[in-house]
This record gives structure tokens, C-alpha cells and sequence, in this order.
């Protein structure tokens, strides 16, 4: 009895010891460290886009991705949800009141939200790119427009490239409003843009981005208007026989987030989303101007009759355009905006 209470207590020291030891080699051994033990983000951002691969939207949500998760260095995820796989922009917009998306790429639907984002819609507004990268820098974007954003529980963050539109079709190449005459025309969500083309003589239309494409190839839509990057992003040169070169308007695009959201950052996860929109922007007007002669010679090899509209023609019809805009909101908002564009 007592030489089985002998082994038995040799074989419990000889255990413990054996364990002991076994525990503290697993203490030091980095690959016995947890797998999750690796740092996680504290912060998931949805972001939500109409646009499609190519498009200057979609391509800046891709670069603000990449800078806002190398400069938190992966404490914020970026997720890009395009085509409207989220929701439709004004849908996108209401949800942004609860949170339930956090960050969109709305454009000319703002107009709906706000008459006096009307102002974008201007016919022949900027002159050109270095125009519009000066304003998107300059006093009236941060002082007049970003503010805002806040009285419909967003942040303004970022005035992005959607670019300067041109006009598709399939009945004519159009080189005059006389030309437009008839035509059943997609426009986006604007009551100013639904204006103008009835000034130019063009039967206008509204439908969302993402149902652009089919609604050309069934034949609902004669032709669209839109920037070189979102005719291609929609493909719409599949559909489209003639490109008519107009600039008629430049159209940006904003980054938003969700108020609500965005008040419950830390100041430094802020600080990243705000610096990472302003560089993407400046991103997506380099992207515009890099590809659009690239997308021209595509447009031309994939069999489009393109041809350069007189835009004097057009500009002589902008006046009563104007005139309506200026009915709906301050008209000395309306001439500093154009002041500020011009400068």
C-alpha cells in the first residue's frame, strides 16, 4: 500500500513538472500565438456607388480604399459596394440619416436634395479641367457648399471628377439643338438638366445610371448624356451609334458620409477620411483627364461616328436655363458661383 502511494506520488511530481514545462515552451513559441492575434479594424466603411469599373467615381473609391487603409495602417476597411449594389443614390442619401450606409458618391441627385447644388448644372459653367480643380480647392466649395451637407445629416468630404458630358445617340450626329429635335434623351435627376435639353429641343427624360444601358438597348432611350469616363463605364458604345462633342456641363461628384456615423470616428480617424478625400478627388481628375483620350480612340474604334458639336449654337440658348435656376434660389448665389467658377 504504502509502495503505491510512493509510485503514485513520483508519478504526480513527474507529471506536473512534464506539464510546467511543456507550458512555458508554448509561452515562447511565436507560432503557437493565437491566429486572430493579428491587429483588426476598429472601423468597416460601407461605401456605396452608382458607377461601374472605369468610371472616375468607382476608380476614386478604389483610391480612397487604398489610402485610407495604408494611412490607418488597417485600422479602417474601406468596402466598395458599385452599380448600385447598395442603393440608388437618393436612396443612399436617406440612409445615410441613420447610418445604415456610411459613405456615397451622389452627383446631380444632390439638386434634389438641395435646388442650390443646382447651380452645377449650369450649361458651359467651367472652362475647362484647371477650372474645376480651382473651385474644387477654393473658398466656395469649403465655405458655401460643404456646409450644406450637414443639414441633411451628411458630411460633405470630397468634390469629385464625374467630368465634362457629351451627348449619344442613335438617330444623328448632333451639331446644333436643332438636331436634338425629337429625340428621346436619358437625363440624370435634374430638373435644371430636364430644362435645358427642352430649351435645346430634345424630348428629356430621368432614369438612374444603372438602368441606362438597357434602357438604350431596348430602344426606351434614343441616347444619354454623360462624361467620356461613364460612357465607357456603362458601356455604352455597345448601343450607341453617334458621340457628339458638346462640354455642355461639367458635373462633379461628392463624397459623403453618414453624420451620424461619421460624429462617432475618433478625431484621428476623421482627420484620415477627410485628408484621403481631398487626395482622391485630386485622384479622380487626373484618372479624367489621363484616359479621355485613350477612351476617345476607343469609342472611334468600336465603330461611333463622333463628331464636334457648334457650341455657340447652344450657349445662345442657356439664358432662359439660367433664368430658372435663378427663380428657385438666391440669384446672387447663383452669380457668385459663377463668379468663382470663372475665376
Amino acid at each position: 500500500m504504502k509502495k503505491n502511494r510512493f509510485f503514485s506520488a513520483v508519478l504526480v511530481t513527474v507529471l506536473s513538472v512534464a506539464l510546467l514545462g511543456c507550458g512555458t515552451t508554448a509561452a515562447v513559441k511565436p507560432a503557437d500565438k493565437p491566429a486572430d492575434s493579428a491587429k483588426k479594424p476598429s472601423v468597416t466603411v460601407k461605401l456605396s456607388s452608382t458607377s461601374s469599373k472605369g468610371g472616375a467615381m468607382y476608380e476614386g473609391a478604389v483610391k480612397f480604399k487604398e489610402l485610407v487603409e495604408e494611412r490607418s495602417k488597417g485600422d479602417i476597411v474601406v468596402q466598395v459596394f458599385p452599380d448600385g449594389q447598395l442603393a440608388k443614390d437618393l436612396a443612399a442619401i436617406d440612409a445615410h440619416k441613420t447610418g445604415a450606409i456610411h459613405m456615397s458618391l451622389p452627383s446631380t441627385a444632390m439638386a434634389q436634395i438641395d435646388p442650390k447644388f443646382g447651380v452645377f448644372d449650369i450649361p458651359f459653367l467651367f472652362k475647362d479641367a484647371a477650372a474645376v480643380s480651382k473651385f474644387a480647392h477654393g473658398e466656395m466649395w469649403a465655405k458655401e457648399f460643404q456646409p450644406l451637407f450637414e443639414k441633411y445629416g451628411m458630411v460633405g468630404l470630397g468634390f469629385w471628377e464625374n467630368g465634362f458630358r457629351h451627348i449619344t445617340n442613335n438617330k444623328r450626329p448632333i451639331n446644333t439643338p436643332e438636331d436634338l429635335k425629337g429625340i428621346k434623351l436619358r437625363v440624370p435627376e435634374s430638373k435644371l438638366r430636364v430644362a435645358m435639353f427642352k430649351e435645346f429641343g430634345a424630348n428629356p427624360a430621368t432614369s438612374d445610371f444603372s438602368e441606362v444601358f438597357t434602357a438604350l438597348q431596348q430602344g426606351v432611350f434614343d441616347g444619354q448624356e454623360n462624361p467620356f469616363v461613364q460612357i465607357e463605364a456603362g458601356r455604352f458604345a455597345e448601343v450607341q451609334k453617334y458621340l457628339s462633342l458638346t462640354n455642355h456641363t461639367y458635373t462633379p461628384a461628392y463624397l459623403v458620409a453618414s453624420k451620424v456615423w461619421f460624429d462617432k470616428l475618433a478625431p484621428e480617424q476623421q482627420a484620415i477620411l477627410r485628408k484621403a478625400a481631398v487626395d482622391a478627388g485630386d485622384y479622380t481628375r487626373e484618372y479624367g483627364a489621363k484616359v479621355e483620350g485613350e477612351l476617345l480612340a476607343k469609342f472611334k474604334a468600336a465603330g461611333m461616328q463622333v463628331n464636334t458639336a457648334d457650341v455657340p449654337s447652344f450657349q445662345a440658348k442657356t439664358g432662359p436655363v439660367i433664368d430658372l435656376l435663378k427663380a428657385s434660389i438666391d440669384p446672387a448665389f447663383v452669380d457668385q458661383v459663377v463668379k468663382a467658377a470663372k475665376e
